[in-house]
């Protein structure tokens, strides 16, 4: 892609992006006019777009715009220093150095270079937020202006959207690579709990929730270890005040009655302190019915596994009977998605199936761990079969309850060319991608689709290996092709 610049033009952009103005009588006064060139490169840390005049030995030919994007992010490189080296077939070199961007993701360079020759150039970036290298193999220096090739002129083509357009939205683009794929169908899922691993603890006995001793019990969404004390019940059969009081003067008379025959040694010990025992179980019972007698007697209910409070439902100081639910634990550690796979593809899910989901509120996907198994009944309403997947370690992330989206293996792996989901686009129900064919120009291109795995989708044509498709901000691109690309203003070069 060729560009014409004038001398004019040159001081022009650098003067722009130095926050300044120019005169339009200066691009009338313009003598000469200089061909460009135009590079777009791309490694694993930066994006480079580069606008340059070409050189001539001796001269200064107008400002190389050197603009330099984050792979990580797509933001623009804010600081950090470029050094740009021109070394020739015979070794001879030159280096130049630029301290800082002009402005933010642009570095500006007049290079000055002495001989003419065919060079290779070296722009090695150390910034804070990157470090990174770029090399043009080939950059011809001219002896004379005389022996420049003609300037073409001509329109660009493709849908421009400039950098500084780029720069200031959500933004990214990726390779289209070869690799394998499985043919997916979608199901809706949701998040469960492994067997064992939700439990809900109930009341073992008709009993009061003594405020005093539950003040500590945990909340929801608190970590209880297994073992750890969950409530505190004091046991209340039927009877009320009145039987419980009945039972405690009876018990009270039959402790008496028992210690003064083990003074005497007619009785053992043991039956001694069996009495006393029933006595404070009772007088637990009227203190919790806010009876007169008082002990420290209670029945402590523990969790039987270590996990999270989900849901808690007794109320400190109010009657609880036997088999009434107080708390539901779930252990976080593994959870499992269950996916309700249409009856037609179900028999094609293997044990070997790795399935990827993303849940309702989110658009970041998750890979399963491991294939648990394909239920045998069919649900009548859906007309679909459950598949269970384990997704391990997710810590916090998901919820038991939670709904997901799940893409499901159930075909034969292919190999092709292939692109994220994120970077196809449905324009009136054809498929299309948007390409980056150089920095600052695109293309549309209508999609041929095959198999996709949830994520990413085999491209049976419209797109080739290596090629940047836009995987963020592709409607952006959609937009500035509708509108002459007006939507986000000009160019600041």
């Amino acid at each position: 892609m060729n560009r014409t610049l004038t001398m004019a033009t040159a001081a022009l952009i650098t003067a722009t992006y130095m926050g300044c103005t120019a005169s339009e009588d200066a691009a009338d006064s313009a003598a000469a006019e200089f061909p460009s060139e135009v590079v777009t490169q791309w490694n694993d840390s930066t994006e480079l777009f580069l606008e340059y005049p070409l050189v001539v030995a001796g001269q200064a030919t107008g400002n190389w715009a050197i603009h330099l994007t984050s792979m990580k992010d797509f933001q623009p490189i804010r600081s950090g220093t470029l050094r740009v080296r021109f070394v020739g077939a015979d070794a001879r070199e030159q280096s130049f150095e630029i301290g800082a961007p002009a402005r933010d993701g642009i570095y500006l360079l007049d290079p000055v270079v002495t001989q003419p020759g065919t060079y290779r150039v070296e722009l090695s970036l150390t910034s804070p937020q990157v470090t990174s290298q770029h090399v043009l193999p080939e950059v011809r220096v001219f002896s004379a202006t005389d022996s420049l090739p003609s300037a073409e002129e001509g329109e660009d083509g493709g849908i421009p959207f400039l950098k500084e357009q780029q720069w200031q939205i959500a933004f990214g683009v990726q390779r289209a690579v070869v690799r394998d794929v499985s043919r997916t169908v979608s199901a809706p899922g949701e998040i469960v709990a492994p067997d064992g691993a939700l439990v809900e603890v109930s009341a073992p006995v008709d009993g009061i929730a003594v405020a005093q001793a539950n003040r500590t019990a945990p909340s929801i969404g608190q970590t209880v270890r297994r073992g750890e004390v969950l409530a505190v019940l004091a046991p209340t059969p039927s009877g009320g005040i009145a039987g419980a009081r009945g039972r405690m003067e009876r018990l009270e008379r039959e402790v008496e009655r028992a210690e003064t025959l083990y003074e005497v040694g007619a009785i053992a010990g043991k039956r001694l302190e069996e009495a006393r025992h029933d006595l404070e179980i009772v007088r637990a019972e009227l203190a919790a019915l806010n009876g007169e007698a008082s002990a420290a007697y209670g029945l402590r209910v523990t969790a039987p596994i270590a996990g999270v409070i989900a849901q808690r439902t007794f109320v400190p100081g109010r009657r609880v009977t036997a088999g009434e639910r107080l708390y539901t634990i779930v252990d976080p550690a593994t959870v499992w998605l269950r996916a309700h796979v249409p009856a037609s593809t179900a028999a094609a899910v293997t044990s070997s199936a790795t399935a990827t989901f993303s849940v309702e509120g989110g658009d970041e996907h998750y890979a399963t761990a491991r294939f648990i198994a394909t239920g045998n009944l069919l649900n009548p309403r859906t007309r679909t079969v459950p598949a269970l997947f384990e997704v391990a370690g997710p810590g916090t992330r998901f919820t038991v309850g939670q709904l997901a989206q799940v893409a499901v293996p159930v075909g034969e792996v292919v190999t092709g060319v292939t692109i994220p989901n994120t970077a196809i686009a449905d324009d009136n129900g054809t498929p299309v991608a948007y390409v980056q064919v150089s920095g600052e120009t695109f293309e549309r291109r209508v999609l041929l689709l095959g198999a996709s795995d949830g994520t990413v989708t085999q491209v049976l044509g419209g797109i080739q290996p290596g090629e940047m498709v836009v995987s963020t901000g592709a409607y952006q691109v959609r937009l500035a092709s509708m509108s002459g690309n007006e939507f986000a203003g000009g160019h600041a070069h």
